[in-house]
């Protein structure tokens, strides 16, 4: 019997939709290429409802932060564009606390890395988010080691990658792994 893993993606806010697609279709062929599904792919939203996104285009989560979620092997949060000045809300913070550190891996694509720093799993962890973002992380929370360099970094269970592509990168290295 193979293994299904789920592979959560939180939608922010104003989410680009690239940094929600891009790694969603990666986990989505390793389960054409394998002939059976190897990963369960979840978007979850920060409420109820419709993510509309940095383009305009409205996202329907498969399931919200209020909501019972089954066992997470994945767990990424994907950016938007205002991530960087975003005031998260409570409850999303409080729903990535408790859930990153429940999955096998955790992370970011592109300024999804803003709102786990703002949860503080991030703290004294090396990260990347986009190169223009990058110093803003870094000035926010200077407890965060953040490498404007790096397409993906690896730092024990946590996962980040710098940008819209990356997040492709650093899906290809998950299914990899």
């Amino acid at each position: 019997m193979t293994l299904v893993r789920t592979i959560a993606v939180v939608a922010l806010p104003n989410v680009q939709m690239l940094d929600v697609s891009g790694p969603l279709d990666v986990f989505a062929e390793a389960n054409r290429e394998a002939g059976h599904e190897r990963y369960k792919l979840i978007l979850v939203g920060c409420a109820s409802g419709p993510v509309t996104s940095s383009s305009g285009t409205r996202l329907l989560p498969d399931t919200h932060i209020g909501q019972p979620l089954a066992a997470i092997d994945t767990l990424l949060v994907a950016g938007a564009p205002n991530a960087p000045q975003a005031l998260f809300s409570s409850a999303l913070l409080g729903w990535l606390r408790e859930h990153a550190p429940q999955a096998r891996r955790f992370g970011s694509v592109c300024t999804g890395a803003f709102a786990l720093a703002a949860a503080g799993l991030l703290d004294g962890r090396r990260v990347t988010t986009h190169w223009v973002a990058a110093d803003a992380l870094a000035q926010r929370y200077p407890q965060v080691q953040v490498d404007a360099d790096a397409i993906h970094v690896r730092d024990g269970k946590l996962r980040t990658a710098a940008g819209v592509t990356a997040g492709l990168d650093l899906a290809l290295a998950l299914v990899e792994e």
